[in-house]
């Protein structure tokens, strides 16, 4: 049994991303596999269980069938943490390794899903580069390429975790700077002995919204077409300005999201011109009922927010940042990347596992 440790250097790097496409690419393979969180940070109730959102999402996407308190047996909450702080909780460490024993049996490899980082869950004792060190792990990290200054934590990884880490995954590349990437990042950690496994480009439908979502999220109010719940945005724009450069302004972007007053019926109609999937009007105050007409003809759904527009547009910048993967159309293109951009046959050769079907050579 092979375990596999995937974790990242900074928050939202896209692990559940990776970890999707790399278990559904697994299975695909014949490779037996199991997901397992060992500390999880956003709780959530399933019956009487207490269980970790991402172990929940994974089980279901992956079609496992464990027990919820195995894939996580320490779920974060505030008790938990006060516990910690004040030494009123022990064996951690040993709950998370039985567990982990008991989920890893008749399986060809485990699936970790680490943290943000290697020290996270330091304070009770379960960090990431304590727990590969004890299951013996194979890892692997992320990390989220937003800026040139990507490397040193990855050169802190190699330096911590030694034999045991056996390459990085570079996710989020904008597409202009790919090249960059392939002809000075990528050649640098080579000759720092840290191979690239793959490099994932920058993809708008996997950095995309639902309707509901967005609604829920705003603490809004859908005045119409709430059958498009379910629809993806894909972008955001905000509308406060003349209806002729609104109009040029919304003609540019598809799939958007138009964020404005609620006392801007000019701006509303123009969005409702062009390539628009929710309207989103702040203030907390509402359409008339001409606007409400055009946009049910149009299947836009018209969203009330209580804030005004800049505070509703900081909540949508805080929401992006830590986007998850669900979805049918998000799941298929976070494994259609992991596919197309991991090098499979290096990293089978890393794990010492076989795979039934042919991987492809380094693309690097």
């Amino acid at each position: 049994m092979v375990p596999l440790y995937v974790g990242s250097t900074c928050e939202y790097s896209g692990k559940t991303m990776v970890c999707i496409g790399l278990g559904k690419r697994f299975q695909r393979d014949g490779v037996s596999i199991a997901y397992f969180k060992p500390l999880g940070r956003l709780p959530v109730r399933v019956g009487k269980v207490l269980a970790n959102e991402d172990g929940v999402a994974m089980q279901e996407i992956l079609g496992l069938r464990d027990r919820l308190d195995l894939v996580c047996p320490v779920v974060l909450t505030q008790d938990l943490t006060i516990q910690a702080y004040t030494k009123k909780i022990k064996s951690i460490e040993k709950k998370v390794m039985e567990a982990y024993s008991k989920i890893s049996k008749g399986r060809d490899l485990v699936l970790i899903g680490g943290g943000s980082n290697l020290d996270e869950g330091s304070f009770l004792g379960i960090s990431g580069k304590k727990l590969i060190k004890k299951m013996k792990a194979k890892a692997i990290l992320i990390t989220k390429c937003e800026t040139d200054i990507l490397v040193d934590p990855i050169l802190a990884a190699s330096e911590v975790l030694g034999r045991s880490f056996i390459g990085v995954i570079l996710n989020c590349v904008a597409s202009d700077r790919i090249d960059y990437f392939k002809r000075r990042i990528v050649p640098f950690l080579k000759r720092e002995r840290i191979e690239v496994l793959g490099m994932i480009p920058r993809d708008t439908l996997l950095n995309a919204i639902s309707i509901g979502e967005l609604c829920d999220n705003l603490g809004g109010e859908i005045l119409c077409c709430d059958d498009k719940v379910d629809e993806l945005v894909e972008h955001f724009m905000i509308g406060a300005m003349n209806v002729e450069g609104a109009l040029r302004y919304f003609r540019k972007v598809q799939n958007k999201a138009v964020i404005t007053g609620g006392d801007r019926p000019d701006i509303q109609l123009a969005a409702l011109e062009t390539s628009t999937r929710c309207i989103v009007l702040t203030g907390n105050l509402f359409p008339s009922d001409i606007i409400i007409s055009r946009a049910e003809e149009r299947d836009v759904p018209m969203i009330v927010v209580k804030g005004d527009t800049l505070t509703t547009v900081e909540k949508i910048e805080s929401l992006l940042r830590r986007l998850r993967v669900s979805g049918k159309k998000k799941v298929d293109r976070a494994v259609e990347l992991v596919n197309r951009e991991i090098n499979f046959r290096s990293l089978y050769e890393k794990l010492g596992i076989s795979a039934k079907y042919k991987c492809r050579g380094s693309i690097y």
